[in-house]
């Protein structure tokens, strides 16, 4: 199968991962990822027959779910768009309650992919890399629409997700912000981690969850089965940026 390159980068997205995570998916009816960001498992595996992707950034989803209906008019829209520092600083302080929900997918897929790291804060530029181009190429959302089209896009907080998918068919993948780490945009702290803990104590189904390897993280899943692994990532310009960092798969099977 083709493995499917996410429109996006995002934080601590599964790029380095994935092909660990994919091999360890067990057998289902129902995929869920409570955390979904750009999506690089989503993207990658095999497709289910019912898949549910859910994010609580409510332009992240809006992105997703205009790219499934009107994939052919966002690339019109960006079609003769190029990378630009003034166009970047123009989208960034459009205010979004005025514009059309295409309109709003257009502006977060243009900051998100021109910005460094994809967090959508400042303009992106390098002198050995070039701008991120294929989001001005015709024709390159339409293996993505196809990708989204019988998924279920949701804009929930993860407990009520679990809650509505839970059966014992059910398989959630979960990527939640890495604890004690910056850049999320998002408050998801020691509660919100021991609540996920907690909803996933109890699921019916099963859950693979990629996190930080911390004390606490290793506390908090004692009684689930561990993986070690070691992942590079770039978090800031300049190789001091670039370093490996311990993380932990976790399951309950």
């Amino acid at each position: 199968m083709l493995m499917l390159k996410p429109p996006i980068t995002r934080l601590g997205g599964k790029s380095r991962l994935r092909k660990q995570i994919i091999e360890m998916i067990p057998e289902h009816t129902c995929y869920v990822e409570l955390f979904f960001g750009a999506g690089w498992v989503y993207f990658g595996k095999e497709k289910s027959k019912v898949e549910v992707i859910n994010d609580i950034d409510k332009e992240l989803i809006n992105l997703f779910r205009m790219m499934k209906y009107h994939a052919p008019e966002i690339e019109r829209m960006l079609e003769y768009e190029f990378s630009g520092r003034d166009i970047f600083e123009e989208y960034k302080n459009y205010t979004i309650d005025y514009l059309t929900e295409i309109h709003r997918a257009v502006r977060f897929l243009y900051l998100i992919s021109q910005s460094f790291a994809g967090k959508g804060n400042h303009y992106g530029y390098g002198t050995n890399t070039r701008p991120c181009p294929q989001i001005f190429y015709k024709n390159v959302l339409g293996d993505i629409k196809e990708r989204l089209r019988n998924t279920y896009v949701e804009n929930l907080s993860f407990e009520k997700i679990i809650e509505k998918y839970d059966r014992d068919y059910t398989f959630f993948f979960c990527d939640p912000p890495y604890f004690e780490t910056a850049g999320y945009g998002f408050e998801f702290g020691e509660k919100e981690h021991l609540l996920l803990r907690d909803k996933l104590k109890n699921i019916k189904g099963k859950f693979l969850l990629t996190i930080n390897d911390h004390e606490k993280t290793r506390g908090w899943y004692k009684d689930f089965n561990f993986r070690n692994v070691e992942v590079g990532y770039s978090v800031s310009n300049g190789n001091s940026g670039r370093r490996k960092y311990k993380e932990l798969i976790i399951t309950n099977y």
